[in-house]
């Protein structure tokens, strides 16, 4: 944890400074889900099968997406939609109708950003407080709901066990710098309106 403190501490807190989730709870996303590696990618085979077969009509939907929103894409764009990216590891797809390119969530400041602004929505939805409900803000990033299952059924704890840790190294009474201080409103403010769904990599 404390390497990605050091790395990515000011960046996380930025990210977090209009919304009601603790950074802490940030840093130990990106742990569980990338280490601190901007550059990760995971590619969802899966997905891409899902995404091909809506594309090619024998399929109406793929969570929110239709044909219309996939005919202009060729193989390659379909392989960047099925693969999760960056800090986060955030699925191409959940950028799809804003035109930008998945390629993107690998800059780290777009990324946190944009988790961010998916977590609020999870919390909208579900009606969870970022600032207590932190296993079932893990369970939704992986599986779309509160009361998901994830595969790794290490996952939840691994990432309230890190919650802890970064808690105690961002403590006022240690040196780490971008966390201690920082503020937040009741709420944090929904940023788009996407349907809900699973996020992280698999």
């Amino acid at each position: 944890m404390r390497g990605i403190l050091d790395r990515w501490g000011e960046t996380i807190s930025e990210a977090c400074k209009y919304s009601s989730l603790p950074p802490e709870f940030l840093a130990s996303l990106i742990a569980n889900e990338s280490g601190g590696n901007p550059d990760k990618t995971q590619f969802d085979a899966d997905a891409y099968r899902c995404l091909w077969t809506v594309r090619a009509g024998a399929e109406l939907r793929y969570l929110s997406i239709t044909q219309e929103d996939l005919l202009a894409l060729g193989n390659k764009e379909l392989r960047e939609l099925a693969t999760s990216w960056g800090l986060t590891q955030i699925k191409g797809n959940l950028v799809l109708r804003e035109r930008e390119s998945p390629r993107r969530l690998l800059h780290p400041v777009f990324n946190l950003h944009k988790a961010v602004e998916l977590i609020a929505v999870f919390c909208e939805y579900c009606q969870l407080d970022p600032r207590v409900e932190f296993a079932e803000l893990f369970r939704c990033w992986k599986t779309g709901r509160p009361d998901g299952t994830t595969l790794d059924r290490e996952y939840v704890e691994d990432g309230l066990r890190r919650l802890v840790i970064c808690r105690e190294l961002t403590s006022p009474s240690t040196t780490q710098p971008g966390f201690a201080g920082v503020s937040a409103p009741a709420r944090g403010r929904v940023g788009a309106e996407v349907p809900i769904e699973r996020v992280g990599g698999r």
